[in-house]
């Protein structure tokens, strides 16, 4: 039997937090202990112990000390960080006998683009910022590798310290391979994609619903972007809604920026705590990211027979959807035109749309918890 302890900042709450509940039902069943640190619960899941830090502060040398106690006086013998480079980590491990994992749920070096996405952000509302930006900063940042330099450097630290990297899909790996200078054989990294739960009944009476699943940011999500997508074709389309589910910093600005466009049947409905019946009921889910780890709510579209139409933002996206016209619709980044006239040609084609609906749920049963929660068994019996 092995005691596994997981981090999360808040739990749960998004993708990230179901895999690891997802992870740690099936090591049940092969007598594993799973307990999950966190700085903010959300609520109690079943069969995970779950164990507040004493500080909001995730850095806090306060919970760099309670890790350290909570790992010794439970005898955790692998520790896994799924996201957060944690400031103290070297002298929690210091304290610590255990084994360590990090599992990052995003493309590799995902800090330098959010860092570029961001100055992007600080750019709007002048245009000589923006100019600046789109023609300066962005290939600047992009051709020459001092920029993600310092994040680079902390992945080569804790690539280091750890026992295993656990990496999203094979492209993932090789980039980080190069990145790193580690050697290609006997390395460090591990592919394991994240899980989906499978639909034991798939509804494929769908209403005439396009879907959003996420959190309202710029520097990733670009939800903007799809509220632009929706001004192109709505008109075309008169039988169809788009439903944005989520929250965050953005949602007011999304709000007034689709009144200012006077647009017709979208609708703003929040954060909702069980997708399920959404998911059961759309017919597309649309994603307009700037970059995507792995898109959990993809293959949790595919599981429904939701057909997914996203930006080719990664490789993780690139490995869910592919091949595109079968399993979904891969559109090249960020061409907001090409986007429209996709998404448009699949509405207008419900042939196409119930094909597509079967191939995708037959798409996502390779990642199944069942055959993701077997790849990490063997990764801890083998540390």
């Amino acid at each position: 039997m092995k005691r596994i302890l997981f981090f999360h900042e808040v739990f749960p709450c998004g993708g990230a937090e179901r895999v690891t509940i997802d992870i740690a039902n099936y090591l049940s069943g092969y007598g594993y202990e799973s307990f999950v640190a966190l700085c903010h619960k959300t609520y109690d899941v079943a069969g995970i112990e779950i164990i507040e830090l004493p500080n909001q502060d995730i850095n806090s040398l306060e919970n760099a000390n309670a890790f350290i106690e909570i790992i010794n006086s439970l005898f955790i013998d692998v520790f896994v960080l799924p996201i957060h480079l944690l400031k103290h980590l070297d002298y929690i491990m210091d304290g610590v006998h255990c084994k360590l994992v990090f599992a990052p749920h995003s493309i590799p070096l995902w800090e330098a683009v959010a860092k570029v996405a961001d100055k992007g952000k600080r750019a709007e509302g002048s245009w000589l910022k923006m100019l600046k930006w789109r023609f300066i900063t962005c290939p600047r940042e992009k051709w020459f590798p001092k920029y993600d330099k310092p994040f680079i450097e902390q992945h080569k630290n804790l690539y280091g310290r750890a026992d295993a990297y656990v990496v999203l899909c094979e492209d993932y790996k090789h980039t980080l391979i190069k990145k790193l200078g580690v050697p290609f054989e006997n390395n460090k990294f591990h592919v394991i994609p994240n899980s989906e739960r499978q639909i034991l009944s798939v509804n494929h009476h769908k209403k005439k619903q396009i879907l959003f699943v996420g959190r309202f940011t710029y520097v990733d999500k670009r939800v903007d972007r799809l509220i632009d997508v929706w001004k192109r074709i709505y008109k075309q389309v008169p039988d169809w809604e788009l439903l944005l589910i989520g929250d965050g910093v953005e949602r007011q600005n999304l709000q007034q920026k689709a009144t200012a466009c006077n647009l017709q049947r979208i609708r703003f409905l929040g954060y909702q705590e069980d997708v399920s019946g959404f998911y059961r009921d759309a017919s597309v889910l649309c994603l307009t990211s700037t970059f995507e780890g792995w898109g959990l709510c993809l293959t949790e579209a595919q599981a429904n027979g939701v057909v997914p139409v996203a930006y080719d933002c990664g490789a993780g996206v690139r490995e869910i959807i592919s091949p595109s016209g079968v399993n979904g619709f891969l559109v090249s980044p960020f061409n907001q035109s090409k986007y429209a006239r996709t998404l448009l040609k699949l509405l207008k084609d419900p042939d196409m749309l119930k094909q597509m609906r079967q191939n995708v749920v037959v798409k996502a049963q390779e990642y199944s918890p069942q055959i993701v929660g077997k790849k990490w068994k063997e990764l801890f019996e083998s540390l």
